[in-house]
């Protein structure tokens, strides 16, 4: 179906919130982007992941991982660029990092080249943004003072090694600007799943002995805010990296939905002294049908080294 005839009961961004935003000078506080690319019938996935601090300056994590990348993963890293602050993300370019919005929360060009891997590539969304602000209970401010996730497809290539592979295919991408604490978590779970006419996100953290959710459903042409996600099943290997997940998610349109996946590629990502997220792309079904999807999960580092010892306790 068309972009402009999905309906939806959530309450929408505004189209300046896909641009860059005045951060806090206070700790912590960043804006970052990801564009995640998924290719099961090449074996390879991975991300194009810029951001920048209140301090005027950009970083960011490129890569690409997988059986068909040579030596399993590249990794190609950039910190410490000054940009100025009149350069926003309708035409942004740092690090080897440049990202045009033709139309704002709707399209985006992105380009990454670097040493070993290239991306040049289209994205177009399937529905609106998703902002966690527009949950009765707001954005955890912890994580971020807003964020939105969006599901859509990705066309172009990546090029590694100098070898050229063209794609055409489904992925998401996210955008979160303010503070972002990550000891506050001590696990999460922070999934996507896509076909070409539905998509899933949810956000399941857990913290001071709560827990939260945020994400929707977008499905049969309407999209609406997620009620309670049911985790079934999920199974870790030696390493505690989750070989597949079993999910059941009801909406506040009364909907129930089913999802499932499968790990074809993983990834550790150490992002702080405290915590590591195992990244894992995914083929999926949505009720059924199948698509692609990602499922990030978060470990505190000490518990993740403990079971790490303890192999023999899995579900």
């Amino acid at each position: 179906m068309k972009f402009e005839d999905v309906t939806s009961d959530i309450t929408p961004l505004a189209p300046a919130d896909d641009g860059r935003h005045q951060l806090r000078d206070e700790p912590l506080c960043r804006e970052s982007l990801v564009y995640t690319i998924i290719l099961p019938e090449e074996k390879i996935a991975g991300w194009v992941y810029p951001r920048v601090g209140n301090d005027g300056l950009a970083a960011g994590i490129c890569c690409a991982f997988g059986e068909g990348v040579p030596g399993g993963s590249i990794f190609e890293v950039f910190h410490d660029i000054p940009v100025p602050a009149s350069m926003d993300f309708t035409n942004w370019n740092a690090g080897g990092v440049e990202l045009q919005l033709p139309v704002p929360l709707r399209t985006a060009q992105v380009k990454y080249t670097g040493q070993r891997l290239a991306y040049d590539f289209s994205y177009e969304a399937l529905h609106p943004a998703y902002s966690y602000e527009s949950h009765p209970d707001g954005c955890p401010q912890f994580f971020a003072d807003n964020r939105f996730e969006q599901s859509g497809r990705v066309k172009g290539s990546v090029t590694i090694d100098g070898r050229v592979i063209p794609f055409d295919a489904l992925g998401q991408r996210d955008h979160s600007w303010g503070a972002r604490n990550w000891g506050v978590n001590y696990h999460y779970k922070w999934f996507h799943a896509t076909t070409p006419d539905a998509a899933v996100h949810f956000f399941k953290m857990d913290y001071l002995g709560r827990s939260l959710t945020r994400g929707y459903v977008f499905k049969n042409g309407h999209m609406s805010q997620i009620q309670d996600v049911n985790v079934l099943d999920f199974t870790l290997n030696d390493e505690m990296i989750h070989t597949d997940i079993e999910v059941v998610i009801n909406d506040i349109a009364g909907r129930t939905t089913k999802v499932s996946g499968r790990h074809f590629a993983h990834q550790p990502l150490p992002v702080s002294e405290e915590v590591t997220l195992n990244e894992v792309a995914m083929t999926i079904e949505i009720d059924g049908h199948p698509g692609l999807g990602w499922c990030e999960m978060q470990w505190d580092n000490r518990y993740l080294a403990h079971m790490k010892l303890h192999k023999n306790i899995r579900r």
